[in-house]
C-alpha cells in the first residue's frame, strides 16, 4: 500500500526527491508517467487485489492498465472478508476472461454463517471465464451447493477446511461428467470427505494428482474401490487418513505410474506394507515423514529397487544405531533428508 501512495504521488507530479538536470540545464523531476506501459504493468503485478483496484482510481491511464488481462490471471481473494455484493462486483467489473486461478475464503468459521458463494455466481464463472482452470475454496460451507454447479473448465480443485454434503462428487443422471477436465484434487482437512466421496470422484475423473490430508474418513476400503480408476495417477499424498498396510499393498499393485508418493504421520504403517512399494519403478520422490514403524533395513531394501528414485524424505524418524548413515550409503544417487523440526511444527494425527 505504501508503494501505491508513492506511485500515485509520483504520477501526479510530486517530487520524488531525485531531481536531475535535463537538456538546457533545466531541473527535471522524474515521475511514473514517463515509464512505458510494459514497465508499469510489471510494477502493478506485485500488488494485491485491493491495492490493484485502488490504483485504478489514480487516472485514466492507470485504470486502463489495471484492467489489463495479464493482471487478472491468478486472483487470490482469501485475505479479504467477502460478501455476495463484493464478489458480484468483482465478477462483473474486474475479473477478465483471462482468469485462470481463483482463490476464495468463505464464512464457515465466522459468526456470519450465510455463504456468499451461490449457484448463480458459479454459473457466471462457468460461462464468462473459459480459461478458469484452478479453483481453491477455503473455509467454505458447500452443503447447499450441488457439485454440478462447479465450472466445467476446472482442471484443479482444492478444498481446505470446507464442508461438503454426502451427495458431492456425483454427477446428475443427465450429465456424463461434471468436471471432464479435472486431473488434480487437493483436500486439506475436509472432515466430511469419506471413502464414498473418493470412489465417486475417482470413477468419473482421470486424476493425475491426488492429495488427501486430514481426511480421516478415508479408509482401506475407500482406497480399494478407488485404485482401479487411478491407473494414470502420478502424484499421491496421504496424511492422517485411516489406512493400514493394505493401502500400501493396493498402491504397489495398481499405481504403476506414480512419480511422487507422500506418506506423512502414520503409525499404522509397517515394513510389511512398505515392501509393496518396491514394484513402482517410476517412483522419483518418496516422503515417509513421521512414519515411525519403518526400519532402515526395509527402507534400504525397497529403495535400492527403485531405479528412478532421486529424493527420499525421512524427517521425524529416529533410526537405531547407524541407520540413517547406512541408508545414505546404500543410495548414493539419492538425496536423503532426516531432520527433526520444532515440536510445534510436527504434523498431528
Amino acid at each position: 500500500m505504501e508503494m501505491m501512495k508513492m506511485s500515485a504521488a509520483a504520477y501526479g507530479g510530486e517530487s520524488s526527491g531525485i531531481p536531475f538536470t535535463g537538456s538546457g540545464g533545466i531541473s527535471v523531476t522524474p515521475t511514473l508517467s514517463w515509464l512505458p506501459d510494459s514497465v508499469l504493468l510489471e510494477v502493478l503485478s506485485f500488488l494485491s487485489v485491493r491495492d490493484l483496484i485502488r490504483s485504478g482510481r489514480v487516472c485514466k491511464r492507470w485504470r486502463r492498465l489495471v484492467l489489463d488481462k495479464s493482471l487478472w490471471r491468478h486472483v487470490d481473494l482469501t485475505p479479504y472478508k467477502l460478501d455476495s455484493k463484493i464478489l458480484w462486483h468483482l465478477v462483473r467489473h474486474w475479473l477478465g476472461t483471462s482468469l485462470q486461478t481463483l482463490k476464495i475464503k468463505g464464512l464457515l468459521l465466522s459468526i456470519k454463517k450465510q455463504e456468499f458463494l451461490t449457484p448463480a455466481i458459479l454459473q457466471v464463472l462457468d460461462k464468462r471465464y473459459p480459461s478458469l482452470e484452478n479453483l481453491h475454496l477455503e473455509e467454505t460451507n458447500l452443503r447447499s451447493l450441488s457439485y454440478d454447479c462447479l465450472p466445467s473448465t476446472l482442471k484443479t480443485l482444492e478444498l481446505s477446511h470446507c464442508e461438503i454434503p454426502m451427495t458431492w462428487f456425483k454427477s446428475s443422471p443427465n450429465k456424463s461428467k461434471t468436471l471432464p477436465k479435472l486431473d488434480t484434487l487437493i483436500l486439506n482437512n475436509v472432515s466430511s470427505f469419506s471413502s464414498h466421496h473418493l470412489e465417486a470422484i475417482c470413477s468419473q475423473s482421470v486424476l493425475k494428482t491426488l492429495y488427501l490430508a486430514g481426511t480421516y474418513r478415508v479408509t482401506d476400503i475407500g482406497i480399494q474401490k478407488a485404485v482401479p480408476y487411478l491407473k494414470g495417477l502420478e502424484h499421491l499424498k496421504l496424511n492422517a487418513c485411516k489406512v493400514t498396510d493394505i493401502t500400501l499393498h493396493l498402491i504397489g499393485c495398481h499405481l504403476k505410474n506414480l512419480r511422487t508418493l507422500t506418506l506423512t504421520n502414520f503409525c499404522s504403517l509397517s515394513d510389511a506394507g512398505l515392501a509393496c512399494l518396491s514394484s513402482i519403478k517410476t517412483l522419483e520422490k518418496l516422503w515417509l515423514e513421521y512414519c515411525l514403524r519403518f526400519t532402515s533395513k526395509c527402507i534400504i531394501a525397497v529403495c535400492v529397487n527403485l531405479p528412478a528414485l532421486n529424493y527420499l524424505n525421512l524427517n521425524g524418524i529416529l533410526f537405531e544405531g547407524q541407520g540413517i548413515e547406512e541408508i545414505r550409503k546404500s543410495l548414493p544417487h539419492c538425496t536423503v533428508t532426516n531432520s527433526f523440526p520444532a515440536v510445534g511444527s510436527v504434523p498431528k494425527d
